[in-house]
């Protein structure tokens, strides 16, 4: 075998190996769900989360949460990020909170990474002061955890009984558009779209990296979905495809190195 046979050889096996673990990562599989019904894998998955902003006058911490055996209820297990106070400068800019002024996170990093075992259901999980020094006097969740009996939320606007038969959709996910400068609904912000048009990600979505925004309920319910945003991307492992890749073409190159060595001089 020639020097360009096996180099050819070697391109097409990395590029078929390549491809396969393209497949792998964004076909989806049963078990997947990232949106409102809650999160879940079929194999232990990790995921960086990273603050973006928030914006409103409450005071909120962003949580992970496990549903318990037989939809029981639920338990808070990670707290991603969370607010020293309402907003970097008062009501400026929409009562803006940026990180490392007004949000910060238990090991001070923007990025938080949560490892999610396979074929367990979670969910994002938004807990907000609205104003009366209580913590966690308002629960804002993005999936139908709040049909579990430990499901509350003290703002009147905001009534169990209602969200149980109607959803109460508290977040969206993906590729929307938010405006702060606009008092327009988040429908006319988004072509006419609303926000059950934003209530999952595909696994696509989430290798690629996608956005995910709350609403707190507050305002005056006005559902502009703009209170606490986040980006969500699955971690590279310690070993990632490229590395991979690299290994395996120094693996050949090592080879034919070898091979040619050990021919006889002509």
């Amino acid at each position: 075998m020639t020097t360009l046979t096996l180099v050819k050889k070697t391109s097409f096996t990395i590029a078929s190996f390549a491809t396969t673990i393209l497949l792998s990562i964004c076909t989806p599989v049963q078990a997947f769900m990232f949106g409102t019904k809650g999160i879940q894998f079929d194999e232990d998955t990790s995921i960086n989360f990273t603050f973006n902003e928030s914006h409103g006058s409450y005071q909120s911490s962003l949580w992970v949460a496990q549903a318990q055996s037989a939809n029981t209820g639920y338990t808070n297990i990670a707290k991603l990020f969370y607010e020293l106070q309402p907003s970097d400068n008062g009501a400026a800019d929409e009562s803006k909170g940026s990180f490392g002024n007004a949000v910060t996170s238990d090991n001070g990093s923007i990025t938080q990474t949560f490892k999610f075992l396979g074929n367990q259901t979670y969910a994002l999980l938004l807990w907000s002061d609205s104003g009366t020094g209580k913590q966690f006097e308002q629960y804002v969740s993005s999936s139908t955890f709040m049909n579990s009996p430990d499901w509350f939320a003290a703002n009147t606007q905001f009534r169990r009984d209602d969200c149980v038969i109607t959803g109460c959709q508290q977040a969206v996910f993906g590729d929307f558009k938010l405006d702060y400068n606009s008092s327009d609904s988040f429908i006319n912000v988004n072509g006419g779209k609303g926000p059950e048009q934003y209530s999952l990600l595909t696994l696509a979505q989430l290798v690629q990296g996608a956005k995910i925004s709350f609403d707190d309920a507050g305002g005056g319910n006005d559902a502009d979905f703009q209170d606490f945003i986040i980006s969500a991307e699955v971690a590279p492992e310690p070993v990632t495809m490229f590395g991979t890749i690299l290994g395996l073409g120094a693996l050949a190159a090592a080879r034919g190195k070898k091979k040619r060595q050990q021919q006889p001089e002509k």
